[in-house]
């Protein structure tokens, strides 16, 4: 039996590999962007305040606050998810572990002071507790205040849960004696 020679042209093959390939990859490009991206839905919900109550020794008041991570290094995540987050943070980067800087603008109900408004910057940690902190995480860090002419250092300590929704803190300045208790809705 006579084999018959036939010629197979391998360019077309390796076209068809990389077409298919850059096709992959910009599918995923887009996945990732439309993941990433900022959608009319999130700005919604950063428009939904947390609510802190700041006991003066004198006095108590009432605050709206909003606030934004500007950097976020997630310690927890696996190899296929970045460490470092700028402004929108999923959730899982956050519970799962991870160190961040949020600053904040609260709006007091009553005069604090000479003025309703107060700023902050802060510094915590997120660390998992129960299922890897979907259910309950431990937070705890530092933060400045600036309110009534004033700026005052806070040790912050708290909870998290719900998936990383819900944290509930709460913050003391030892050399003014002021307690601050939040409810934190994070939706960034």
């Amino acid at each position: 039996m006579k084999k018959i020679k036939t010629r197979v042209h391998k360019q077309p093959v390796y076209a068809a590999i990389l077409l298919s390939l850059f096709l992959l990859q910009a599918a995923a490009s887009q996945d990732q962007r439309r993941q990433r991206g900022i959608s009319g839905s999130w700005l919604i919900q950063q428009i939904i305040p947390s609510y802190s109550w700041t006991s003066f020794p004198q006095r108590t008041n009432f605050a709206f606050e909003w606030e934004a991570a500007p950097v976020l290094f997630s310690f927890n995540m696996n190899k296929l998810n970045p460490k470092w987050h700028y402004f929108k943070v999923t959730q899982p980067e956050r519970f799962t572990g991870s160190i961040e800087l949020v600053s904040s603008v609260q709006l007091y109900t009553s005069k604090v002071g000479t003025s309703y408004w107060g700023f902050s910057g802060q510094i915590l940690a997120h660390l998992p507790l129960i299922e890897y902190g979907e259910y309950m995480g431990l937070n705890f860090g530092a933060a400045r205040y600036w309110f009534a002419g004033t700026s005052s250092n806070f040790i912050v300590g708290g909870f998290s849960t719900l998936f990383g929704f819900l944290h509930c803190n709460v913050k003391y300045c030892p050399s003014d004696e002021i307690w601050m208790y939040s409810i934190d809705f994070r939706f960034f």
